[in-house]
């Protein structure tokens, strides 16, 4: 009997993530082998290992999502993670045909009440799960509708070299530099130099994958970015630590879920990078959670009632208003063109019931969804009022 993942790989993989809890490292280390192999199965090894993991001031829990992360399916040998708020992949983002069945399923997030997920009865599918290639003959439509999808939800990136860069920088430089100040102990510094390593190598990986389309297209996103980004640095963000965990928490998360839409994507290349993606984006959100967890135990309930006013005032209603209109027309032909999966309603109400849990684990509250998406919109037109601005001075 041999647990399917050797303990040094365990040891490898989880220092550089962004994720890491050095005390589960420390914990692997000391294990001894026959003891790792005793058994097959992940939640009967933690309970095996129980006694490590407290000796080193680690959490079961933690041991458990961890390896979920990394190594079950599709990322590892290990069958689904059961656990889906702190890794996996829902099923119906990862139908071998594409999309949803044809029939009625459902995504159950906990105890939480279930969504029933459909495909639109109206909506014709004209492409295939990784139909195209970047050099591919494609329908002039399909191509308006993918350039439309890159720039509607491109990474900020760097896509400037040599002497054309002087004067250019990365949008999160400088708050990255000031996160790396604030972080309380060498455990939230080691995550933060991880997750900004993989923040590079997302810039790459999504840089190579529009310059094969189209060289013009990430200078074009950076620039449009830009004028985004000084936007809503001036309406509401806090620079305080567990604001800084909040905005991991969330809006990684959101990222998260963006990226799942993209698994079975009719444009080959952007299917293959968010497979990958969705995983360094699930550790990112993960992430900020700890940050949250540990600030809020370090400062008990004046934190937690801090955490409980930015969710409500601003990060809720962000992502909540970020997943776009129930009757978003750009919705409805992505999915046409099979560059999406769900609706923004369903990716919205699926989100919602993951953070329902997410929240509810940090002694904090899920704001109404329906409030928190009207006051989210309103926030996103102040946003639109002050590029407007910025542009009447450019």
């Amino acid at each position: 009997m041999t647990f399917p993942i050797d303990k040094r790989l365990a040891e490898v993989l989880w220092f550089p993530a962004p994720d890491v809890v050095p005390q589960l490292c420390a914990t692997v280390s000391e294990v001894p082998a026959d003891v790792w192999n005793s058994t097959e199965d992940l939640y009967e090894l933690a309970d095996i290992i129980e006694p490590y993991l407290t000796k080193n001031g680690a959490r079961k829990w933690d041991f458990i999502w961890s390896i979920e992360r990394h190594f079950s399916e599709p990322y590892g040998p290990l069958p689904k993670a059961k656990n889906q708020i702190m890794a996996g992949i829902p099923d119906h983002f990862l139908q071998d045909a594409g999309g949803l069945p044809e029939n009625a399923g459902t995504y159950e997030v906990g105890g939480a009440t279930d969504i029933e997920f459909v495909r639109d009865d109206d909506i014709e599918v004209l492409a295939k799960p990784y139909q195209f290639e970047a050099g591919d003959d494609m329908p002039d439509e399909y191509r308006g509708w993918l350039a439309k999808l890159f720039f509607k939800h491109g990474e900020c990136m760097m896509p400037y070299f040599g002497d054309d860069a002087e004067g250019h920088r990365g949008f999160f430089t400088a708050i990255d530099e000031h996160a790396m100040q604030l972080a309380p102990d060498a455990e939230s510094r080691l995550r933060l130099e991880n997750f900004s390593t993989e923040e590079y190598k997302h810039t790459y990986q999504f840089y190579k994958l529009y310059s094969a389309y189209d060289k013009n297209i990430p200078i074009e996103i950076y620039e449009r970015e830009k004028e985004t980004f000084r936007a809503y640095e001036q309406t509401a963000l806090e620079m305080t630590w567990a604001d800084r965990g909040l905005y991991n928490m969330i809006a990684d998360r959101f990222g998260v879920y963006q990226g799942f839409q993209w698994c079975q994507s009719s444009y080959a290349p952007l299917a293959r990078a968010s497979l990958l993606v969705c995983k360094d984006e699930r550790g990112h959100s993960n992430m900020g959670y700890l940050h949250v967890r540990d600030a809020i135990e370090a400062g008990g309930e004046e934190t937690r009632q801090y955490v409980q006013q930015r969710i409500n005032d601003y990060w809720y209603p962000q992502f909540m208003a970020s997943f776009g209109s129930d009757t978003s027309r750009n919705s409805v032909e992505w999915r046409r063109w099979g560059l999406k999966i769900l609706n923004n309603k369903q990716m919205r109400d699926a989100f919602h019931l993951e953070m329902i849990e997410v929240l509810e684990s940090l002694g904090v509250q899920a704001p109404d969804r329906d409030e928190a998406m009207a006051k989210g919109n309103e926030m996103a037109k102040a946003v639109k009022e002050k590029m407007a601005e910025f542009a009447k001075t450019a």
